[in-house]
């Protein structure tokens, strides 16, 4: 009885004297935190993390020194640091402390400089936000440029496009108008701004404004945007305008074949509404004109070789029917 005792009382002092070596121990790092003169910057928040094993984390606040201090667990890992102040931008590193070798008890001394931030950082962050899909953040930080910079054009165009993505026309309007305001007739901001009226259903002065933007702006863009026009003019039951919008897409764009296609539709349906067997002749021989010129840009549109055969047998046409049909063979077969 009398050894079991001295051994408990033995375990007892080993597991008593076990924390007393490891706490000479210390793991310090010292922060320092200065601006870009070079002069401390007091009130930084730092934050620091362990990037493995147990979790860990501290935070304070920068002294006027710029100074921050804090007791790590142990230098085997490696740490995150974010320091951060209102009106700087936010800097983030990781710490490599097992690259270093270092000995316990020994400061790890960090120095971090922080710069002022401005409108183009903050529109860049937007930008790096908008390429990983994180709209909601790309549009903060977007407002965040045109906020600390009112004539940031860049910005105003910038937002008005990721406004309509974010399905608030509304918003993209004014940004779009600020766009205006500051470029006059930037054809991007004309365009989105016809975006931004259709979505709000103000449909009159977005053909107004379509109209500016075509007379300003003659890229594929634009003959894109007045083709989808005449094709909601068409559903609209508006030939007239429909007819003057593919015209007016072509006229930008000649290889726009969906409107050679359209206008082949407009003749098909004016012939079917006229009455005598001449006139229908003739505007179904405009319709075959029509589809020839986009069969010319989109040769394998089967959808457009199969409506010119349709329009060849109304007209009575079996020949040139035939031979559109054997056409038709030959691209499928590969020919």
């Amino acid at each position: 009885m009398i050894r079991t005792t001295a051994s408990l009382a033995l375990v007892a002092l080993t597991l008593l004297t076990a924390p007393a070596a490891s706490a000479k121990e210390r793991f310090p790092l010292e922060l320092k935190v200065t601006n870009e003169e070079g002069k401390p910057v007091e009130g930084a928040l730092a934050q620091l993390t362990a990037a493995s094993g147990d979790a860990f984390a501290v935070s304070g606040t920068t002294d006027r020194k710029g100074r921050f201090e804090a007791a790590l667990p142990d230098f085997a890992r490696a740490y995150r640091l974010q320091v951060s102040l209102a009106g700087f931008n936010t800097v983030e590193q990781l710490l490599d402390l097992p690259a270093q070798e270092l000995k316990p008890n020994r400061t790890v001394d960090v120095a971090v400089t922080l710069r002022v931030r401005t409108a183009a950082d903050a529109y860049n962050d937007g930008a790096k936000a908008l390429q990983k899909r994180d709209l909601a953040t790309g549009l903060a930080r977007l407002e965040e440029a045109a906020r600390m910079k009112p004539d940031f054009v860049e910005a105003w165009r910038a937002l008005a496009q990721v406004y309509l993505a974010a399905d608030r026309p509304a918003d993209a309007l004014a940004a779009t108008d600020k766009t205006l305001q500051l470029v006059a007739n930037d054809a991007t901001a004309l365009r989105d701004r016809y975006d931004a009226l259709m979505g709000l259903g103000r449909a009159e002065e977005a053909e107004a404004s379509l109209e500016t933007l075509a007379a300003q702006d003659r890229s594929p863009e634009t003959a894109r945007l007045l083709f989808n026009s005449g094709a909601a003019a068409w559903n609209a039951k508006n030939g007239d305008l429909a007819r003057k919008r593919f015209d007016k897409a072509l006229a930008l764009d000649p290889s726009l074949h969906q409107a050679h296609s359209a206008l082949a539709e407009i003749h098909i349906a004016e012939a079917q509404a006229i009455e005598g067997d001449d006139a229908k002749k003739r505007l179904l021989s405009e319709a075959v004109a029509d589809l020839d010129r986009a069969l010319a840009v989109a040769p394998r549109n089967f959808k457009a070789w199969d409506r010119k055969i349709e329009v060849l047998k109304a007209m009575g046409d079996t020949a040139a029917a035939e031979a559109a049909e054997k056409q038709v063979a030959e691209l499928k077969s590969g020919g």
